[in-house]
């Protein structure tokens, strides 16, 4: 019994390794994205029944680009975010952030998303 057992074990371990190395990351492709991981942080101060309407375009955009996401809703971040989405007279408005290390992005962000 204890040859079938170590059997499968060493069965598991070996497929589980062979996941493992083929799971690694390959070589960049040719068309990839120069700007693809690139984070954009957003603060979002709208009202809290468009809000999740905004963040899945927000997502979507983020995604079909390859950028990361950072929402955030604190006070603290209006002043760090990249792009800054805030109600002014009933209208969503964006602000980008002077000197915002992702400002293309956030542009791109504010442009695809904000009416």
């Amino acid at each position: 019994m204890k040859a079938l057992e170590a059997r499968a074990v060493r069965l598991l371990v070996s497929s589980l390794a062979a996941s493992g190395l083929a799971c690694k990351k390959g070589p960049p492709r040719a068309g990839a994205r120069a700007d693809a991981g690139t984070v954009v942080t957003v603060y979002v101060a709208p009202a809290p029944e468009s809000a999740d309407r905004l963040i899945d375009r927000l997502m979507a955009v983020a995604a079909r680009h390859g950028w990361s996401l950072s929402v955030r809703t604190d006070s603290a971040a209006r002043t760090e975010a990249d792009l800054a989405i805030v109600d002014s007279a009933g209208t969503l408005v964006g602000r980008l952030r002077t000197g915002a290390a992702a400002a293309s992005e956030a542009r791109q962000l504010a442009e695809a998303v904000l009416p």
